[in-house]
């Protein structure tokens, strides 16, 4: 988010505010947060404190909506890049924190990550700042994520009060990472599932799992998808965007 918006003429504020998914970016440039702007607010993977600070601005000084008008706050896949705000947000407005319902299995099973690992994760979590935040360093933090969730989400079903976007698993860059897909428009956003960040080309995050990353590529590209908005990188606007993604095996 940048000073581009500080002056808008009124073309310009008509077509911002007709735009569904907008872009929040910490100034680092590395981890995206999304905003879906519809008759309630969607948040798509808060990131850092940095990023809830720079959405609570964008929402309220360019899209002139409240704070309390967000409904519904979805996590991707757990990595601290990507949750390490929702607290902060949480604390700014009442939504409920929703993830794929794999984390509660996870959990429950004590996978790797989710109770040795933990206390080590939640230190990094907490005291590496800025740039270092934006790195894979330790899996997901089960035990501890899993307290944040209020809403479990099951493949294919709807978003809870949204059911025009619909919650597709994509296990592979973590068991638990999944994409939301709205068919009516064309628009995919895909977490860490699939970034731009190497020359601007999508690529699929790689996983020890070769079959399960191949059946989540295959699950992919029979959407019909015109808008794909990466975890990290630029979106891609193309006619088929995943046809040439190139996959970290």
């Amino acid at each position: 988010m940048g000073s581009d918006y500080i002056y808008q003429s009124q073309d310009e504020e008509q077509i911002l505010h007709s735009r569904r998914v907008h872009t929040i970016t910490d100034r680092f440039s590395m981890a995206n947060t999304y905003l879906i702007n519809e008759e309630r607010v969607i948040i798509v993977d808060p990131g850092t404190e940095l990023n809830v600070r720079q959405l609570q601005t964008y929402l309220q000084h360019f899209l002139h909506r409240s704070l309390d008008q967000i409904d519904l706050i979805v996590l991707t896949h757990l990595h601290p890049d990507h949750t390490s705000g929702v607290e902060a947000l949480r604390k700014l407005c009442a939504a409920p924190v929703a993830a794929s319902s794999v984390v509660r299995h996870l959990t429950h099973q004590g996978a790797p990550g989710a109770h040795h690992s933990s206390s080590i994760a939640h230190l990094a979590e907490h005291f590496l700042t800025g740039p270092l935040q934006h790195f894979d360093l330790f899996p997901p933090v089960y035990e501890y994520q899993y307290k944040l969730v209020d809403l479990w989400l099951e493949d294919v079903a709807g978003l809870p009060g949204h059911p025009e976007w619909r919650v597709i698993a994509s296990p592979g860059h973590t068991p638990e990472s999944l994409c939301l897909y709205n068919p009516f428009s064309q628009e995919l956003l895909c977490g860490d599932t699939v970034i731009t960040i190497q020359g601007g080309a999508p690529l699929l995050r790689g996983s020890t799992n070769r079959r399960q990353l191949t059946e989540t590529l295959r699950v992919l590209r029979s959407l019909q998808v015109h808008y794909l908005y990466p975890g990290h990188g630029r979106p891609i606007l193309a006619l088929h965007p995943l046809t040439n993604v190139d996959v970290e095996w």
